[in-house]
């Protein structure tokens, strides 16, 4: 076994080994998921009463017995790999109940290894250059060969020239590119495909943070999120409700259950109206609060909210504002750069949609306000949509304008149906479009 008992070096996480066995250890039905978490390498867990754990619940995994926190401790305590501090070992387990959700298991199953492999690479360098050393100090270089050659075997890395030429190395043919589906993957049919980027911006008080989470409510019901009527047309889920997670990094939480109270009630009044299945409010839409903002360019931070993506599994996340998802400055471009390295590498792996909600600057010189968001110009690049709220002809002057408009500030990279006018409403969704829409979206049979 590696490492020390309470020592935590950089190349480990024991937070990511206690999320895992507790995952495992759960009272429930576990079998499936002690058995996902047997196949990871016991080597892989730096704690040795981890890994002692680990090896037992492999034990009882491949002798069709279920990983019961009971046994797994009498099991490992009868061992006595840990010396006679039984004690410690019953402190650690305990530490362990309650941790873990399973649908996380497989992102902190892929940091462990990778540290694991981290480890092993520093140990097998580390020995390699103890040598190189020897060698150079006794003056006989001759065995250097050798001492690489051990080093590599150690580490297994295949150390192929990726420049080489091979079949293996060409990207897809044009013919193979055109061999696959050009279907859309409609999450909302002609509004929103899996994968999708949105900004939406807005000048302050119309309404854009209820529009946000509109979206996200009605998306959760199975609603389009402006039509307020079930989602139908090809590839749509027809009446199926989806997980979706929002993580608002300014509001308190006392203000989220303000505005959230009231789109459950209308949503699910909704719902009752037009005989459409209510979503399970207690599961499918899941609410991160963080007034303190978010700095996902903390890995510490980053790992807690893929690992709150990698349990729940959204189809889409609506996240905001843009300028608190962290403590990078987006002015620049290598700070906004590395932001959305960060949310496109998340939007891929887990394959959600994305709607994120941005800021807008000061007017200039007695000018109009722009609705571009605050930011590096690759922030209008990025997105595939770019919209911001503004006052609709008329309501310029008014403190909370009923109509508001949704003017492109980033011309689409491919055909969607937004609508171009919202109404407030007091009954159904706060965001009503015109009738104009209504009609364009039934011709287009988005809706009965």
């Amino acid at each position: 076994m590696t490492g020390g008992e309470w020592d935590q070096p950089e190349m480990c996480d024991i937070d990511a080994e206690q999320h895992i066995l507790g995952a495992a250890l759960y009272t429930e039905d576990n079998t499936d998921v002690a058995a996902m978490v047997a196949e990871i390498p016991t080597e892989a867990f730096y704690r040795p009463a981890h890994q002692l754990l680990h090896a037992v619940m492999v034990e009882l995994v491949r002798t069709g017995q279920p990983a019961d926190p009971v046994v797994v401790l009498e099991k490992a305590s009868s061992r006595g790999e840990l010396g006679a501090d039984t004690g410690r070992l019953r402190l650690i387990t305990l530490e362990l109940l309650g941790k873990g959700v399973p649908g996380s298991v497989p992102f902190f199953a892929d940091r462990i290894i990778t540290l694991w492999h981290a480890r092993t690479a520093v140990g097998e360098a580390t020995r390699m250059i103890q040598k190189l050393h020897v060698l150079h100090r006794n003056g006989d270089l001759s065995l250097t060969g050798q001492v690489v050659a051990r080093a590599r075997e150690g580490l297994e890395l295949d150390f192929t020239d990726p420049a080489a030429p091979g079949e293996a190395a060409l990207p897809p043919s044009v013919a193979e590119l055109l061999a696959g589906s050009d279907s859309y993957d409609w999450l909302i049919p002609q509004l929103f495909e899996y994968g999708d980027r949105m900004i939406l911006t807005g000048i302050e008080g119309l309404g854009k943070s209820m529009l946000l989470a509109q979206i996200a409510c009605a998306v959760t019901a199975g609603l389009h999120p402006f039509l307020a009527a079930p989602i139908l047309g090809a590839g749509a889920p027809h009446s199926t409700s989806h997980r979706v997670l929002v993580i608002d990094a300014e509001n308190l939480p006392g203000q989220l259950r303000r505005r959230y109270r009231d789109l459950v009630t209308r949503i699910d009044a909704v719902c009752a109206q037009q005989n459409h299945p209510r979503p399970d409010w207690t599961d499918e839409l899941r609410i991160e609060a963080r007034p303190d903002g978010v700095r996902l360019e903390d890995p510490r931070e980053l790992r807690r909210i893929e690992a709150a993506i990698a349990a729940h599994r959204p189809v889409l996340v609506v996240a905001g504002p843009l300028y608190r998802l962290n403590g990078l400055d987006t002015e620049a471009a290598e700070g906004a750069r590395e932001l959305v390295r960060i949310l496109d590498r998340l939007r891929v792996k887990y394959r959600f949609a994305l709607v994120l909600e941005g800021h807008i600057p000061h007017a200039a010189d007695g000018r109009s306000r722009s609705v571009r968001p605050i930011g590096s110009s690759l922030l209008l690049r990025w997105p595939e949509f770019g919209y911001g709220l503004v006052p609709a002809r008329g309501h310029e002057d008014d403190e909370h304008p009923s109509v508001v408009n949704l003017r492109q500030w980033r011309y689409a990279r491919d055909e969607r149906l937004f609508p171009h006018e919202l109404y407030h409403s007091t009954f159904g969704l706060p965001w009503t479009p015109g009738d104009n829409y209504f009609r364009i979206c039934r011709s287009r049979g988005i809706f009965a």
